[in-house]
């Protein structure tokens, strides 16, 4: 009984120990994150994060490598959750429409959840290195095939009407993409009725009106 317990507050310290490092580690990335998208990547430094922080420069280098790593994390964590949006009406018995509709508002919300990740990514690009541009390019490929399929389905049941499948995915993924430059995380009006407000127009692009 007694080795039980003693294994079980081993387990439960182990536990605690990694939640946080975790919990560090996402206050490194929400600050650097919010100052590379305010001030610009090139424009923040490791000092001045630190300094937001409130820590010395060792404590961000023992979980990111340096200032790049931070931005390609950045990147790649937004990205992991973003293309995520159209996977759960996959299976459902949906109409075209409504999977549009559902898909757009994951990819709203999570792109909000992971703004400044997402964020970055449309404003310097050119930026991620290795491994982390190619799995944000996988990840965006993922997402835009999803935004393509519901698009023709929706065509083919005669619920959309357009006519360049992939001109038209272009226009409503950009119009989601470059929210970075006019959104701002104090808005007034919360991510939800953001989500609910833009979908609205944005299925009016390839919706046939009701005459």
């Amino acid at each position: 009984m007694a080795k039980a317990a003693i294994k079980d507050a081993a387990r439960r310290r182990a536990a605690k120990k990694v939640e946080n490092h975790e919990e560090k580690r996402t206050r490194i990335l929400d600050v650097a994150g919010e100052m590379f998208f305010r001030k610009g990547f090139g424009n923040t430094s490791i000092d001045e994060i630190a300094a937001e922080l409130g820590v010395g420069k060792p404590f961000i280098y023992y979980y990111f490598r340096d200032k790049l790593t931070i931005f390609d994390t950045l990147c790649v964590e937004s990205s992991n959750i973003t293309h995520k949006a159209f996977e759960a009406t996959r299976e459902m018995d949906l109409s075209a429409s409504q999977r549009l509709s559902q898909g757009l508002r994951q990819l709203i919300l999570r792109y909000l959840q992971t703004f400044a990740g997402g964020a970055l990514y449309y404003k310097e690009p050119g930026l991620l290195t290795g491994d982390a541009q190619e799995t944000v390019r996988q990840n965006a490929l993922v997402l835009h095939g999803d935004l393509l399929q519901v698009l023709e389905d929706g065509r083919r049941a005669g619920e959309f009407a357009f006519e360049d499948t992939k001109l038209t995915a272009l226009m409503i993924g950009g119009a989601i993409g470059f929210m970075f430059s006019w959104y701002r995380p104090d808005s007034k009006m919360s991510p939800s009725e953001l989500a609910d407000y833009m979908v609205s127009d944005l299925i009016k692009i390839v919706t046939i009106p009701v005459r």
